[in-house]
């Protein structure tokens, strides 16, 4: 009797050590794919970032606190604003239209020689310093992209036509924006054409990295 507990205990064992075996060899591959979703994510984001003109923007949100930029940077996925930038006297001035209905923009003077030692000559397609129309981005949080930037100028009309003078302007539902010369619509949730589309070859909006860590912090947007 005593042989015959030995032998159960010793199957009993075996099983165990064999099935534990089998969960781990079964969840391996799990975990190899779950890395491997995560790193290819990781690398269609970055993949995702224009290298086509340079974008160099920095604002530190510390010296001018409730601005409408803090605004669209802490909305629910639905505020938006255009940046551009401007040298007025020796200093720089941007410019932040929100996507409200309102049509009004804000003018920060960055006053301090810190803030002023930043060059923002470039930021994106439309490089034109003396008129802020012709320059700039669209930045907000999105529902499911976090953070983004869209290049304000119509990658599409620049291929077609050349130059840089295709700026884009809210569309009535203020979640997208419009080309006047294309009449092409994009998203900014994500960037893609939603209406107007010409052929399969029409491009997305170009895309800037951003860095923000919340009110008071350094925001960052480039290339």
């Amino acid at each position: 009797m005593e042989r015959i507990a030995i032998n159960k205990v010793y199957i009993y064992n075996k099983v165990k050590s064999m099935a534990s075996k089998a969960m781990l060899f079964a969840f391996i591959p799990l975990l190899a794919c779950l890395v491997a979703t995560i790193f290819l994510t990781g690398c269609d984001a970055e993949n995702s970032i224009s290298t086509r003109y340079p974008c160099q923007f920095i604002f530190r949100t510390i010296y001018h606190p409730g601005t409408s930029i803090e605004t669209a940077l802490n909305g629910s996925g639905t505020t938006y604003t255009m940046i551009s930038a401007k040298k007025v006297n020796g200093a720089w001035n941007i410019y932040s239209t929100l996507n409200d209905g309102k049509n009004k923009t804000e003018t920060i003077v960055l006053s301090t020689a810190k803030e002023n030692y930043a060059n923002y000559s470039y930021l994106g397609a439309g490089n034109n310093t003396t008129d802020a129309t012709k320059n700039g981005f669209i930045l907000g949080q999105s529902y499911f992209n976090g953070y983004v930037a869209w290049d304000r100028q119509c990658l599409n009309c620049i291929l077609q036509y050349g130059g840089t003078n295709y700026p884009l302007e809210w569309a009535e539902d203020r979640q997208t924006v419009i080309c006047n010369k294309c009449k092409r619509v994009y998203r900014l949730e994500d960037g893609a054409i939603i209406s107007g589309r010409q052929s399969k070859e029409d491009k997305s909006l170009m895309r800037y990295r951003v860095s923000y860590g919340g009110i008071g912090s350094v925001l960052t947007v480039g290339n």
